[in-house]
């Protein structure tokens, strides 16, 4: 006997185009005997509050996402929690994440429904704030950890290391440590590298380094990247994802290395990074590509 298939939907709760699509989902998928859990954001918008009650984001098999890149990258640090595989379904603009476009999440409910799918793992970098030998603060990024200087034009002090060995003492207005999956976001945009998602790998970017000399540096997955921020200002802050913010302080030590756990993407019909990165190449100039 097959058990039942329990999914979760979690759209872009602004955006009235994931909304109606979450609407036509919970139906088909009721219609398929699914069990539907809903976020409760959307819920109430959609008066379904019936859905977030009937079953436990924990226990769910897969987590639609309805939006573009901004809203899977929140739902993968909700989702890694519990090791549940995600389907971005496009909702928005181009997406590097994203697995389908709206007019085909229709044909793949039925594989989803009979699990018939595979999954691709991504990397998640953790990272934690020291600060006077006390841990202040700890995080989890599926994309990016950034250190940048706040609204005024001060330059930062970010001496960097990989391993406790020295590599290069940074005069910039930041610096990025991405995955291989957020190096097409802001790290490309700086100046670095684009990496393939699959590999497993840290990349540390500076941001508008006040030297020619200064350039990527792309280290083994294993390693552990510090970088101690100094400068004459209070006016400093870390982001992950470019979603969560926490102020940093001059003396502040930032500590990242791989997390122990991986986000699990849901593929159905293999679509080709390579193919996405020439399609956003020749977007249109200035399109916005993540929501927000």
């Amino acid at each position: 006997m097959v058990s039942l298939t329990t999914i979760g939907i979690l759209p872009h709760p602004g955006k009235k185009a994931a909304l109606e699509l979450t609407q036509r989902t919970i139906k088909s998928l009721e219609e398929r005997g699914a069990i539907v859990w809903l976020d409760e954001k959307a819920a109430e918008l959609l008066d379904r509050m019936d859905l977030t009650t009937s079953v436990r984001l924990e226990d769910i098999d897969v987590l639609l996402v309805f939006g573009g890149d901004g809203t899977l990258l929140s739902a993968a640090r909700r989702a890694v929690m519990y090791g549940i595989p995600i389907l971005g379904v496009n909702a928005g603009h181009l997406g590097f994440l994203t697995e389908l476009e709206a007019n085909q999440l229709e044909s793949a409910l039925d594989a989803l429904v009979r699990k018939e799918y595979s999954l691709e793992e991504r990397m998640f970098i953790a990272c934690k704030v020291v600060r006077n030998n006390c841990v202040v603060a700890e995080y989890r990024a599926l994309n990016d950890v950034v250190i940048t200087r706040g609204t005024f034009a001060r330059i930062i002090q970010l001496a960097t290391y990989v391993d406790d060995q020295p590599v290069v003492e940074y005069q910039a207005d930041g610096i990025i440590i991405a995955t291989p999956t957020g190096s097409t976001a802001y790290s490309l945009s700086a100046g670095g590298p684009i990496v393939v998602p699959q590999l497993d790998c840290l990349i540390i970017t500076p941001i508008c380094p006040h030297t020619l000399a200064a350039r990527s540096v792309i280290v083994r997955h294993d390693s552990q990247v510090k970088v101690k921020v100094a400068a004459n200002h209070r006016d400093m802050m870390l982001t992950i994802d470019g979603q969560v913010g926490f102020p940093l302080q001059s003396g502040d030590c930032i500590e990242t290395s791989q997390a122990n756990v991986k986000a699990k993407f849901v593929k159905l019909q293999g679509r080709d990074f390579f193919s996405i990165l020439n399609n956003r190449f020749k977007s249109i100039h200035g399109r916005k590509e993540f929501d927000q």
